[in-house]
């Protein structure tokens, strides 16, 4: 009976191998769904023919007095035609290329109005896959807006990204989609030719018919489904943390939809051993929320796990505040003063940090035997260059001024630590992490704060910058953390009971409530392990909270 509290402790501890074990294993989805052949063969229904009965239906849907179930019934035909249509130019262009598939519809005009300038729609385009053929595997549910249209995800390959304009922003090297609902169109007159509209549907929510105006047709879960899956994210978690030199192609900021000057951004960060992808349910059922969906856009934050929160912390402000340099470069968007970030696990560490008021007092309790930071933790140098290059790496790693968010929202994150970061598995895997040697030599410059000097300890190293090690409740940054002043901001906690245990001795599985209580803000406890991002509550929440916030005062200045 002795043995079996410690088994399963070693067991919980295997939380971290479990998801490298899945990936490894090969558990992935195809990248894209394999194009459908034509469900009417065109011997039976040409492509002409495809075309006039969607023109009777189209002429139909200008009809002003009808019965709505009639108009339901013409808007159901009119995107069942149109979808074997798009379907039978998909399965041409996979055949003979995109030119070839749409040269036998010589006269269609396409109009495709989710490309920033776009001389042509083959230019842009790798792919033009209909959202009813993706198969969702990373997302639980399909959210879907009735209305006029078919729904597609146009994939743009790596080296198309600038040609769809510099308002986008995707993970380094893998390309990007397009959201968009198609339609085709039919001006009045005899001469004039069908119009074949690819519609941006994160910017659009209604298209006009005649003097009627219709909602489009949407499916936002299938582009999410299609982005993860070209970005790769989900396979790199254990390399992110094993190897993190290893990520530098997937590390930063990124955005499935161009930048959005009306739009508030949201910066979601993950947290060990986890990417991006991990919100991909949370930001699906955010998106099926129309007011949402017009007021916001969600934006990610990729790095290498197993690099120290202090140290990703820095970069993090670093490219936000680059970003937004390059997308509001006299800082006038007002929208940017709304900014939301959001942190789970330890990307709530990350965003904790960002938030403090005096973040070189983080190293008062670094306990460390060689090096005395006391005469470092001076104000002075938030401003001002350190006297020795070694300093300066100091300086620009802990003293800075917080991210001034106007909402900051905290999931199952470990304030006080998580205990099982001390467990002899987790340290095990710990000793695998492989550091970046950049980082190590800068490392070694902090630690020596001397130049011309070794370090000859490499315990200390692994100790300063490897990120199991400062999650520990007893590390340096942990103990640093605790009780430095942070900014007076909207800040929400969202916590895991795992078992429906009495409060004050729940946890998530991970992280016990006792670190993941915070004494300032407002606190929500849902039902869930560790990823509490994944339950449905957290996203009504997070609703919430969100439409909560564009109503709020305006807490930040600019930056």
């Amino acid at each position: 009976m002795y043995c079996i509290p410690i088994m399963i402790k070693r067991l919980r501890a295997l939380w971290l191998l479990v998801p490298a074990l899945l990936l490894m294993a090969g558990c992935s989805a195809p990248l894209l769904p394999d194009p459908r052949q034509p469900q009417i063969e065109p011997e039976v229904c040409s492509n002409q023919n495809l075309i006039a009965e969607l023109r009777h239906l189209w002429q139909g849907l200008e009809v002003v007095k009808m019965d709505e179930g009639e108009r339901g019934r013409l808007i159901a035909d009119y995107n069942a035609k149109l979808l074997e249509l798009m379907r039978r130019i998909r399965y041409n262009f996979h055949e003979e290329g995109l030119d070839v598939a749409l040269s036998d519809v010589k006269s269609f005009t396409i109009s495709d109005e989710t490309v920033d300038g776009a001389p042509r729609l083959v230019s842009i385009y790798e792919d033009i896959v209909p959202s009813a053929d993706v198969i969702l595997s990373n997302i639980e549910e399909r959210y879907t807006v009735p209305g006029l249209g078919v729904p597609m995800v146009g994939v743009v390959p790596a080296q198309n990204v600038e040609k769809v304009g510099k308002r986008r922003v995707p993970v380094k090297d893998a390309g990007t989609v397009n959201i968009m609902t198609v339609l085709l169109e039919f001006p009045k007159g005899k001469e004039m030719k069908p119009v074949l509209r690819f519609i941006s549907r994160t910017e659009n929510e209604t298209v006009r018919v005649g003097r009627l105006e219709y909602q489009l047709a949407a499916d936002f879960s299938s582009a999410i489904e299609v982005y993860w899956n070209l970005t790769k994210l989900k396979k790199s978690r254990l390399l992110g943390l094993l190897r993190p030199q290893e990520l530098r192609d997937v590390t930063g900021l990124s955005c499935m939809e161009p930048y959005a000057e009306d739009k508030i951004p949201v910066v979601l960060t993950h947290g060990l051993m986890s990417s991006a992808e991990t919100f991909s349910n949370l930001v699906n059922r955010l998106l099926s929320d129309p007011e949402i969906r017009k007021h916001y856009q969600f934006w990610y934050y990729n790095y290498p796990t197993g690099i120290a929160w202090t140290f990703t912390a820095r970069d993090l402000r670093d490219s936000l505040r680059t970003l937004r340099h390059k997308l509001d470069a006299n800082h006038s968007n007002p929208n940017w003063r709304r900014l939301v970030v959001v942190g789970h696990s330890m990307g709530g560490l990350i965003t904790h940090y960002n938030q403090c008021l005096e973040p070189w007092m983080i190293l008062r309790n670094s306990k460390d035997e060689e090096v005395d930071f006391t005469p470092y933790l001076d104000r002075k140098y938030l401003n001002s260059p350190a006297p020795t290059p070694a300093a300066e790496s100091l300086r620009r790693t802990f003293f800075f001024r917080p991210l001034e968010a106007n909402l900051v929202v905290y999931m199952a994150t470990p304030h006080r630590g998580a205990p099982m970061a001390m467990n002899r598995i987790v340290s095990w895997l710990v000793s695998a992490v492989r550091l970046p040697e950049r980082l190590v030599t800068e490392t070694l410059s902090i630690l020596t704060l001397q130049e011309g000097t070794v370090l000859t300890n490499p315990e200390k190293i692994h100790r300063w910058f490897t990120s199991v090690d400062q999650l520990s409740p007893e590390s340096w940054s942990i103990v640093g953390l605790h009780g430095l002043p942070v900014r007076q901001v909207k800040t929400h906690s969202i916590i895991g009971n795992w078992r429906g245990r009495e409060l004050q001795r729940s946890s998530d599985g991970v992280v016990p409530y006792w670190s993941s209580h915070i004494p300032w803000g407002g606190e929500t406890v849902v039902e869930s392990d560790h990823s509490v991002q994944d339950a449905e509550e957290t996203a009504e929440v997070m609703k919430r909270l969100l439409k909560e916030n564009l109503k709020a005062p305006v807490r930040t200045e600019a930056w």
